[in-house]
């Protein structure tokens, strides 16, 4: 709730109209070799600056069941589903904008709580104050050095697709202190994860005790046995760290991070074709990292000021002083706050036990 209020706060910043997909009401209707549009009432639109706004979506013609928005401020522009009957999206150039300060937000957040987050963490694997805490501190610490995906129970219903929270006993081997996952993740695909942490594993073990054959679960005061939920593991994270993290703004840091350090390594190419490449190969390790596709992993968990510092030539000049672990964090925060997230949300400089707790996450 609190993320939905801060999105619609970003809108309103950017002038933006948060909109409802079935609030798009112009449709396009097909006219010989090309297109009409016609309004709900089926008035067709003559308007040439309005035709032209709808023109420069540039909806694919193989779509079908395309919809426009009718006010050129909401922060949907228009949805269609593609040949795979898959609904797809348009959206305002300002919408970029709102993701990214709301990336910003979030990143920032978790770079300055990360610290404690751990640290609660690791106690709560060591010495647990309940059999709930443990299991959630147990998700946290696993996404932190897998990045996986939180998991969805409406998945493993539709697609049979799974992620931390909803892991079974038989996707995870244990050899000592390493701990090997492999299960089907978002989009069908073969996830396989290794990390070594002596903590995790020993937690891992007795969760695989407790009866089911879901791995995170955990007795309740009333002996019953419970199955950790996304929503409870997020909670925790606030509880912990006093802000609105959740599981996926690891995966963000993990992303932006990775891309900031490869990007900080190169030198600018001298024309935009060539930086395209750099950045295409710096996001591509991190891309299958987090088993997702380059735009996606571009769009949704690299933050743009990493990029936009690359192509500036900034991250040149920073990034052989940005080797170790706090210096990324700290580079990281630099260029989130000249973003502009909220303020203060980054303006303190990042603690040393961020480098601890950087190296930590990685996989």
């Amino acid at each position: 709730m609190a993320e939905k209020t801060t999105i619609r706060r970003l809108a309103r910043r950017f002038d933006l109209k948060i909109v409802s997909p079935a609030s798009l009401t112009i449709r396009r209707k097909r006219r010989g070799r090309g297109f009409s549009y016609e309004t709900a009432d089926g008035v067709q639109l003559k308007d040439a600056q309005e035709l032209a706004r709808l023109r420069g979506l540039a909806v694919p013609p193989a779509y079908r069941n395309v919809c426009f928005a009718a006010d050129p401020r909401a922060h949907l522009q228009a949805i269609g589903e593609d040949a795979a009957g898959r609904l797809q999206y348009r959206y305002h150039p300002d919408w970029t904008l709102v993701r990214e300060t709301l990336k910003a937000d979030r990143l920032s957040g978790l770079a300055q709580a990360l610290p404690r987050i751990l640290r609660c963490v690791r106690r709560e694997l060591r010495q647990p104050s309940s059999p709930r805490r443990f299991a959630l501190a147990a998700v946290v610490q696993l996404v932190a050095l897998t990045a996986i995906r939180a998991g969805s129970e409406e998945y493993v219903r539709e697609h049979g697709t799974r992620g931390a929270t909803t892991l079974l006993k038989s996707h995870l081997r244990l050899n000592d202190d390493e701990v090997a996952l492999a299960f089907k993740g978002k989009g069908g695909k073969t996830i396989r994860k290794q990390c070594r942490d002596a903590d995790l594993a020993r937690a891992l073990a007795r969760l695989k005790e407790i009866p089911g054959v879901r791995l995170f679960k955990y007795r309740g005061e009333d002996g019953g046995v419970y199955a950790v939920r996304g929503a409870d593991v997020n909670a925790f994270l606030k509880a912990i760290s006093g802000q609105a993290i959740s599981l996926k703004d690891f995966r963000t840091l993990t992303a932006s991070l990775g891309v900031l350090d490869r990007l900080g390594r190169l030198e600018p190419a001298g024309n935009e074709r060539g930086r395209r490449q750099q950045i295409r190969q710096a996001i591509a390790p991190l891309a299958d990292e987090l088993a997702n596709t380059l735009v996606v992993c571009r769009t949704s968990y690299v933050h743009d000021s990493v990029i936009s510092a690359f192509e500036a030539g900034t991250l040149a000049k920073s990034g052989p002083e940005a080797r170790s672990p706090l210096a990324r964090m700290q580079l990281l925060s630099e260029l989130l706050r000249s973003k502009g997230c909220r303020p203060g949300c980054a303006r303190k400089s990042v603690s040393r036990g961020a480098a601890g707790a950087a190296e930590a996450m990685a996989p």
